[in-house]
């Protein structure tokens, strides 16, 4: 009576492993750029950058990237920066930090983002990215 058990069972399960596994089903992620972290720069933080800029200038320091033309400190002429918000910054972008004594008035940056200086716009960047998150101040409109 156990050897017969035995058979039965067996045949029962012939037909499960003759079948091939099916492959398991995946779900296609679609070609679109991640999610970027929606940081808005308090107003707090844009006065401080033009009051430090101001306040160089007022010393008779003209700071980098202003520069001098009849005594007194301009932007020099520029176009449209070479950046785009969500966008990483090209390897031919040039980007300096801004002065220690201007970081130390802004707001701490978020984790993996540091305050850069692209011409004369002051940019939160991504750290490994570089990917601009968010756009400061205008220099050129001191």
């Amino acid at each position: 009576m156990r050897a017969c058990w035995i058979v039965l069972l067996s045949i029962a399960a012939l037909p499960a492993l003759a079948q091939p596994a099916k492959p398991p089903v995946t779900t296609a992620v679609p070609d679109r750029p991640l999610p970027t972290l929606n940081i808005v720069v308090p107003e707090r933080d844009r006065q401080a950058v033009y009051a430090y800029y101001r306040a160089e200038i007022a010393a008779g320091r003209c700071p980098v990237p202003l520069v001098r033309r009849d005594k007194a400190c301009q932007a020099p002429p520029t176009t449209r920066g070479p950046w785009k918000l969500d966008q990483p910054l090209a390897d031919s972008v040039k980007a300096e930090p801004p002065p220690a004594a201007l970081i130390a008035k802004l707001s701490p940056s978020p984790a993996g983002y540091q305050y850069m200086r692209v011409d004369t716009d002051l940019l939160l960047v991504g750290i490994g990215t570089r990917i601009v998150t968010a756009h400061v101040a205008d220099l050129s409109r001191l």
